[in-house]
């Protein structure tokens, strides 16, 4: 399991800095705020069944919300976008490959960080037993991840001659990097060379999860080294048309 996010890394920007503590949870991270449990962030691909029904999404690919089902129907109402996750149903879950997703996590999360916001869950207290066994794990997990890459406050220029591995550039970690690989895009080299909109073209083709803004945003910060929440609101913009434009994936 990685140390933290990876693609969805930027999603702690958007939370109180200094306020909040990540914890590993069923193979992603759940965030806290206080004793409250506002949003966990998973990033595996490949599973849309379960129990033999096939869904037309990711089912552990995003973000997920916990809200206590007497409040269900008032943050569906709030936030139609969200859907009851098929396997954690107190869990409001928006995939991945939504249309807009870094735009509409912003959004709810705007909601759910409020002090008095019903959004969120306080889990039962564990036994001490538990909670000896979680120790070790607890301190990795305090391990602050939001540190600059290694070349953050270096010109572009040195950054791309340092740059040797995809994962060397700023926002590119280790699956985007696998990603590229399987693409035919071997080297930070060959990334700068293609560009961002060849590279998003070569991705989506691969594989249609890769059809958001949200990587087009990466992958230009990347080319900039700029955070992805760092590049300006026009190149935002040029991102945010480009990906409109790529082919939607024909249905099955």
């Amino acid at each position: 399991m990685a140390k933290g996010p990876l693609e969805l890394s930027w999603i702690e920007d958007l939370l109180p800095e200094g306020d909040y503590r990540r914890k590993a949870m069923f193979g992603g991270f759940a965030y806290y705020i206080g004793d409250k449990m506002i949003l966990a962030t998973f990033e595996s691909t490949g599973n849309r069944t379960y129990k033999r029904k096939k869904y037309p999404f990711e089912l552990w690919n995003g973000c997920m919300f916990p809200v206590d089902r007497e409040f269900q129907e008032k943050a569906l109402a709030r936030f139609p976008f969200l859907t009851p996750h098929p396997i954690l149903p107190k869990w409001l879950y928006l995939p991945l490959e939504t249309e807009n997703f870094e735009e509409l996590v912003t959004e709810v999360i705007g909601q759910a960080i409020k002090p008095t916001s019903y959004w969120g869950s306080i889990p039962k207290p564990k036994s001490a037993k538990k909670k000896r066994a979680k120790k070790d794990e607890d301190n990795y997990d305090n391990i602050d991840t939001r540190t600059p890459r290694m070349f953050s406050d270096e010109p572009v220029e040195d950054v791309f001659k340092k740059a040797k591995k995809v994962s060397d550039l700023k926002n590119l970690g280790p699956k985007t990097e696998e990603a590229l690989l399987k693409v035919g895009i071997k080297s930070a080299a060959q990334f700068i060379k293609l560009g961002w909109k060849k590279t998003m073209e070569k991705l989506v083709k691969f594989d249609p999860q890769y059809r958001h803004s949200l990587f087009a945003y990466a992958l230009i910060g990347a080319l900039t080294n700029k955070d992805w929440g760092g590049i300006s609101e026009q190149e935002k913009e040029e991102a945010r048309n480009f990906v409109r434009s790529l082919p939607r994936p024909k249905k099955k």
